[in-house]
């Protein structure tokens, strides 16, 4: 049986107090406790959690707006009833701006006194339910984290935890399909703003024109086609957060106008004249490097001043490979849903680890959704992964076949080699001297000794060689 609601009741005169228990008591809905005092009901209060009290006014050691402040303080959910024997506008005006649910003067009419009572419970309930759920939403937000056990992710939860509660501007670096709208929307998530909008804008799909129509908003008629209103993005997030994804890609001319509103939080919409404040958190993210790109003056050293104030690098999948284990089983948990997937066998897990991921934890869990899909049995077996994770394993380099009659020298045969790792890294030299198990920096050597040429994605896509032209086969694509 569900506990009843308690009650509180406050007079100082005691035949007061007595007849206005038994009124509330005498149909058994209430829990009724009273109190012949203000210091008593404040005893009281520190003791037990009231749904309503009703209190006279006048009280011989404080007034019953000074005990509906001390409640109103502590226990903002509790609604209060104001009584009283000199009732006049002006009492009751000050006691409903302090938060009083209603206010009776005597003598009233008892049935009118259980009816307000009634709707004060029920509001009562109503905010103490919504309180609830919006503890259960946030306990939820903040009990899920980014999934990996490596260091470098452990360090970046560490850092989320710390810069959430601020209004810092936060920058996420990393490669595409690294996690940073997830890193962006659990930092909104663990903030003071978690109750606030998250909204998000990918800044790479629209023209400049298109852009500040789509974080500013416009006036009716601001232009044609502009039958009404609308509202953007940058006012959409009030109270809450601006996540601008690829903000590398905004049009240097938008980027001034940016920079305004980070500056002063304020903007017009296109056509208006009106100057709107807003209140906003703004989380940037990149898959370039910005310094170099404001070194090409592709971007404004300004606005990079004004988004480099915490700054967040994503690690790429392979620079944690240890986590894909746990990544995959969260996914297969994830996407598995009716079927009878149970879990990764043991050589379609090894694909997993020795793959290379370019697409780093998007195609991660791209490849886990088609498995899952693709398999026959309980197990996810080799055969029902991508065609692309079980061709190109990382570390699967081999050496190039010699043709009849022919002799290839160590020279040949190293250059082979490292021109097939960069191939089948697509151009990413990080994982190509992986492959290859030496260092970076010995890669990079072996590259400009052999006279190899990593070009810069373009349309041909290619590696090329200053000193022997390559064949088709031996075209590369960088990934940058």
């Amino acid at each position: 049986m569900a506990t009843k609601p308690r009650v509180l009741l406050v007079d100082d005169e005691p035949l007061v107090l007595d007849s206005l228990s038994a009124l509330v008591s005498r149909d058994g809905r209430y829990q009724v406790d009273a109190a012949e005092s203000g210091r008593r009901a404040l005893e009281k209060i520190n003791a037990e959690s009231y749904a309503v009290i009703i209190t006279d006014l006048m009280l011989t050691d404080m007034t019953g707006n000074e005990l509906l402040k001390s409640v109103k303080e502590n226990m903002p959910e509790t609604q209060v009833i104001m009584v009283s024997g000199k009732g006049t506008i002006d009492l009751a005006v000050e006691a409903m701006k302090m938060g009083a649910f209603d206010f009776l003067t005597k003598p009233y009419s008892p049935p009118h006194l259980l009816q307000i009572l009634d709707r004060a419970r029920a509001y009562y309930e109503s905010l103490v339910e919504n309180r609830q759920l919006k503890d259960e939403i946030r306990r939820l937000k903040k009990n899920y984290e980014i999934v990996g056990t490596h260091t470098k992710i452990k360090r970046i939860n560490d850092i989320i935890e710390n810069i959430a509660p601020s209004d810092s501007t936060v920058l996420i670096q990393g490669k595409s399909g690294t996690g940073k709208e997830l890193v962006a929307r659990e930092i909104h998530n663990r903030s003071l703003r978690a109750d606030g909008p998250f909204q998000a804008v990918n800044c790479g799909v629209f023209t400049e024109t298109l852009i500040e129509n789509e974080l500013f908003g416009h006036e009716k008629g601001a232009y044609t086609g502009a039958v009404q209103r609308s509202i953007g993005r940058v006012e959409s997030a009030a109270g809450g957060s601006l996540f601008l994804d690829e903000i590398d890609t905004m049009p240097l001319s938008s980027q001034v106008k940016l920079l305004r509103v980070i500056e002063e939080r304020c903007f017009q919409r296109i056509g208006g004249t009106k100057t709107i404040y807003v209140d906003f958190r703004l989380i940037a993210a990149t898959n370039v490097n910005l310094q170099e790109a404001v070194a090409k003056r592709q971007f404004r050293d300004d606005l990079y001043y004004r988004l480099n104030v915490i700054t967040i690098i994503l690690p790429e999948l392979m620079e944690r490979s240890s986590d894909i284990p746990l990544l995959a089983n969260y996914f297969l948990e994830k996407y598995r849903g009716r079927t009878k997937v149970q879990s990764v066998s043991p050589e379609a897990m090894g694909m997993l680890m020795s793959y290379a991921w370019p697409g780093n934890v998007r195609e991660l869990v791209n490849a886990i959704e088609y498995a899952v899909v693709m398999a026959k049995g309980v197990q996810i077996m080799p055969s029902d992964l991508p065609d692309t994770v079980q061709r190109k394993q990382a570390g699967q380099v081999t050496l190039p076949q010699q043709q009849a009659g022919e002799t290839l020298s160590l020279k040949d045969t190293e250059r082979d080699l490292i021109i097939k790792a960069l191939k089948e890294c697509r151009g990413n030299k990080h994982l190509a001297a992986k492959i290859l198990r030496i260092p970076r920096s010995t890669l990079y050597s072996k590259i400009q000794k052999h006279g190899i040429v990593v070009a810069e994605k373009s349309e041909s896509d290619s590696l090329s060689c200053s000193q022997n032209k390559l064949d088709d086969k031996d075209l590369a694509i960088v990934q940058n």
